[in-house]
């Protein structure tokens, strides 16, 4: 209980440090690698998204079998902006849990007959406009099945409100995506830099990845390629003890996430924060709680004293 307390009073910051739709690469500062790996599985399993999760299907004279078909259709992933205002389908009271209602599930269509290239996650009609499958703007979407002359494809999905510790396919993390390291402070150590020939000098640097160092051309010294930065994934190479100090920062992590194109990398982000804050206020709820519980007890002692 202590240490998750403890949570809430670290207030770390960050900072982002690139940012695309599905990639997002930040910062944090001054917290602890408890908190890291609490926000890693949160993102990872409790941020919900929309997934096909129920599939039909009518006519399937392709040369993959309907349950090949429906698992393919479960793993293309979906828009879920509106995830959050979705209900799970056990918990609506519009269709009392039965999971066939506009407020827990999105039905599609697809009826494919002799196409002349693949069947595609394109061919995928929604009866929500806002829910699509992540690719459905994309030249070619993602292939389904490929028929023959005089083969059809006819099914219904239902798509559904789901969290990735349920089933993989809800998870809004493209696959061993997350990853975060301590950043290493790296100073170089010039005067026995300097005494190495240039030729050494690129000997060095080239045994290192080239992102980190670099001989500059005009002074012949041994540079940060990012000096600025200052979030270097630094391998410990005991050779270069003395060339170089190297000090983690352990209070600073860098993560990197991808997503599956469910949600953006920033709405996931968010999505991921906003559900931390919640477990953190519902402990401060509980600790309360018991503080009150004890501090009466104590006070129902001393007055029987």
């Amino acid at each position: 209980m202590e240490r998750l307390l403890k949570l809430n009073r670290l207030m770390p910051r960050w900072k982002v440090l690139e940012s695309r739709s599905r990639f997002l690469m930040f910062v944090l500062e001054g917290t602890t690698e408890s908190f890291v790996r609490v926000l890693l599985r949160i993102m990872t399993e409790e941020v919900p998204t929309i997934a096909i999760h129920e599939v039909v299907i009518e006519t399937n004279s392709s040369f993959l079998s309907d349950s090949f078909l429906a698992q393919r259709l479960r793993f293309i992933p979906l828009t879920s902006d509106l995830a959050n205002l979705m209900y799970y389908s056990t918990e609506c009271p519009n269709c009392n849990g039965r999971g066939y209602c506009h407020l827990c599930s999105v039905e599609f269509r697809l009826s494919a007959k002799c196409v002349a290239g693949d069947v595609t996650s394109k061919d995928l009609v929604t009866s929500n406009p806002s829910v699509l499958p992540f690719d459905f703007f994309d030249p070619t979407g993602t292939a389904i099945v490929k028929l023959k002359p005089g083969e059809e494809l006819t099914l219904k999905a239902i798509a559904r409100k789901g969290i990735g510790k349920d089933h993989i396919k809800w998870s809004p993390l493209a696959a061993t995506s997350a990853k975060y390291f301590c950043p290493s402070d790296i100073r170089i150590n010039e005067e026995l830099m300097e005494t190495l020939t240039l030729e050494q000098k690129k000997q060095w640097v080239a045994s290192y990845p080239t992102d980190l160092f670099q001989v500059d051309p005009q002074t012949q010294k041994v540079v940060l390629c990012r000096p600025g930065n200052g979030y270097h994934n630094m391998p410990l190479n005991p050779e270069a003890r003395g060339v170089i100090e190297v000090f983690e920062k352990k209070d600073t992590f860098v993560f990197t996430v991808e997503t599956t194109g469910a949600l953006k990398a920033s709405q996931l982000l968010m999505n991921a924060l906003a559900i931390l804050k919640r477990k953190l206020l519902s402990f401060r709820v509980l600790e309360d709680h018991f503080l009150d519980h004890d501090l009466a007890g104590i006070d129902k002692l001393d007055s029987e004293n």
